[in-house]
């Protein structure tokens, strides 16, 4: 129904529109812009999080997890007796991470029984930590064209849906990559381990330690095509299958996870419903690849410039590799970061104006393309109003 989506266009709109700012060069009051991010911040909590949802959605649609996240809430365990208990519940539960359980079960113990407020608070502690992850990461130029790519890139799948993920990942924006980039490679490990007990697919950020270094591109681009070439032909799925199911096993993956990934890898076919990657993800990335051409000199002059140069190829190696697998492309996302610092960057150092204008406003076409045709697909059919506007 078209009443179903009318919230989301508004939103997307109200993003794309403050984005001109940026793309066009607007000369705004630093009074008015600093009232302008605090409100598109607090947009952003309270879309996401004062959102209501039928407990329902989440088994009667497999990609939505509300069901299952609004289960567990309602179902805490003692945080005095946590491990003993998690060690003996059912599979639901066992199927999500500790780190996740653990979290719900506090958020519970605190706020009671009221699962919307949980959103509220969880979406609140998410949008802070992207705001302070771009702080930490040098990226203080063109906010609003950033915050645009995240409402119309990510925002609608990860804080409305895929919440686990969404923490983690704010977790390794927020301080793995910034420790990393301090050389302190222990406090590194550590925090991306504690983000993969809110998600396993964190632990891909370990590939990191590559970022840091002097990468030969050119190398990384050959693979990019022969991966390419091997995963049109679907030559790979069968390694990809092995390789992952070795490294589960290594890691002593729980059964309630393990059931779950056997779920998305070995029966996530298109005919299943699990689709593979879009195609248009990579003409997504060639304004990304202008940038790191055009700008690599001055990018690996610094540490955290020649980091997230590395990091985009790295990125769109992963998702080349993974491309007929669309859960183990979601797994590549950390990676998604460098486009924030890459967009920011070329805002900063770009002197060509007539340039930024067409390619930013080029690539915000993309964005609202993208996001209108997501909403379509994910919430057309289904209701999804605001708790606080429901009797």
């Amino acid at each position: 129904m078209i009443s179903n989506i009318i919230p989301f266009m508004i939103f997307i709109l109200f993003f794309f529109v403050l984005s001109f700012m940026d793309t066009f060069s607007i000369k705004v009051n630093d009074n008015i812009k600093k009232q302008l991010l605090f409100f598109s911040l607090c947009v952003l909590v309270v879309f996401a999080g004062c959102r209501w949802s039928s407990y329902e959605v989440g088994y009667d649609i497999a990609i939505f997890d509300y069901g299952t996240y609004q289960n567990i809430y309602n179902s805490p365990l003692s945080i005095f007796n946590f491990l003993s208990e998690y060690a003996s519940s059912d599979l639901e539960i066992q199927s999500q991470e500790i780190g996740y359980v653990f979290y719900s079960s506090l958020c519970h113990l605190l706020l009671g029984d009221n699962f919307n407020l949980y959103l509220l608070l969880t979406n609140f502690i998410l949008i802070v930590l992207f705001y302070k992850s771009l702080k930490r990461n040098e990226i203080n130029t063109a906010l609003f064209y950033l915050f645009f790519f995240l409402a119309s890139r990510l925002y609608l799948q990860y804080n409305f849906i895929l919440l686990r993920q969404a923490i983690a990942m704010s977790i390794i924006w927020m301080w793995a990559f910034p420790l990393l980039l301090k050389g302190e490679k222990i406090k590194f490990i550590l925090v991306v381990f504690v983000a993969a007990t809110f998600h396993f697919t964190a632990i891909i950020a370990l590939l990191s330690f590559f970022m840091v270094r002097d990468l030969n591109t050119k190398r990384i681009v050959t693979f990019i095509i022969i991966f390419g070439i091997l995963n049109v032909t679907r030559i790979t799925d069968y390694f990809i299958l092995t390789i992952v199911d070795h490294v589960l096993s290594l890691m002593g993956v729980s059964g309630g996870i393990g059931e779950k990934l056997s779920k998305y890898l070995l029966e996530g076919d298109a005919e299943n419903g699990f689709r593979g990657l879009n195609m248009i993800t990579f003409i997504e990335a060639l304004p990304f690849l202008y940038i790191v051409k055009k700008y690599k000199r001055i990018l690996c002059q610094s540490l955290v410039g020649k980091f997230y140069h590395n990091m985009f190829y790295i990125f769109i190696l992963l998702l080349v590799i993974t491309m007929n697998f669309g859960f183990l492309t979601r797994m590549c996302q950390y990676f998604i970061f460098s486009y924030f610092f890459l967009i920011s960057f070329y805002c900063r150092e770009n002197k060509d104006v007539k340039e930024q204008r067409m390619l930013l406003f080029l690539f915000s076409g993309y964005l609202l393309i993208y996001s209108i045709r997501y909403i379509y697909i994910w919430f057309y059919y289904t209701e999804y109003s605001f708790f606080l506007l429901k009797n």
